[in-house]
């Protein structure tokens, strides 16, 4: 069995206070505790089983809600007709600006592009690109305006890192793999309180529910990386969703002001209408 420096330390401390057994009265009650604590058979695995046990649940809510906003995140994406067209509407009006360049023509642009449309301004530079599309939206196309809701787990999903999502669940794997070891190597006991056995068994169903999430989340966002034409690979979670949660809200952002001109222009006429009636 190979024992690595943690556990040799481990070992040589509680050994050290063993040798104390004789000395235990003049000890202070922390000494005495180690001393104690250093008679009992297997330590380690007992204690890295209580740890576990206490543990596990708070490990499987931090894991479970990161998979399911990004897989609610990759099924609404592909869903959203609102966003659809709007991606057909950025294209068209890309391309009729573009005519006569060496863009003309485009069949299609990266998600990341979406963020720069803002920096994109009218030549008296009043508005940007982005209003404008609102503003058309707002005119023609209300069924657009729906898409922000249509994208509901985005943001949450671009909180999402795949690297530290997947070290979680390789190191509850781990562990409970380490535990099933220990239990195999565990003296065999009659006492039918003892239900860590079972909470191991429970823990095992439970991984295996979240790792059947997790590689399902994996494939929903690789048919995403084909549905867009970019690498899944390459393009990580936290960026792809957090291109879209940052146009999301430039979107949202754009309708409000659209929306509070309306409101200003109409208070305006209104105030100016009845105090020229009153005059």
């Amino acid at each position: 069995m190979c024992v690595n420096g943690s556990d040799l330390c481990f070992i040589v401390f509680f050994v050290s206070l063993a040798e104390l057994k004789g000395e235990y009265e003049e000890l202070c009650e922390s000494e005495q505790f180690g001393i104690v604590m250093s008679s009992v058979k297997l330590l380690r695995p007992r204690l890295n089983g209580i740890l576990f046990k206490l543990t596990f649940e708070e490990q499987v809510n931090n894991i479970r809600p990161d998979i399911m906003n990004v897989t609610f995140a990759c099924e609404e994406v592909k869903k959203s007709e609102g966003f659809s067209k709007l991606l057909e509407m950025i294209l068209l009006v890309g391309n009729y600006m573009n005519s006569g360049s060496r863009n003309a023509q485009t069949f299609g642009f990266n998600i990341s592009f979406l963020c720069k449309i803002r920096d994109t301004k009218s030549a008296d530079q009043n508005t940007t690109l982005l209003h404008f599309l609102a503003e058309k939206c707002e005119e023609n196309f209300p069924e657009i305006l729906k898409f922000p809701d249509e994208l509901e787990h985005v943001e949450n999903a671009s909180k999402v890192s795949a690297q530290i999502l997947k070290a979680s669940l390789d190191t509850m794997e781990r562990h409970i793999q380490r535990l099933e070891n220990d239990i195999q190597n565990f003296p065999k006991t009659d006492d039918k309180q003892d239900k860590f056995v079972e909470k191991i068994k429970y823990s095992r169903e439970q991984y295996e529910k979240l790792s059947t999430m997790h590689k399902n989340m994996q494939k929903l966002y690789e048919s995403l990386g084909s549905y867009f034409a970019f690498d899944p690979h390459a393009v990580s979670i936290e960026d792809f969703f957090g291109d879209l949660a940052n146009f999301r809200m430039l979107f949202l952002v754009s309708t409000c002001s659209i929306n509070n001109a309306y409101y200003c222009s109409y208070f305006n006429i209104y105030s100016l209408f009845f105090s020229n009636k009153n005059e």
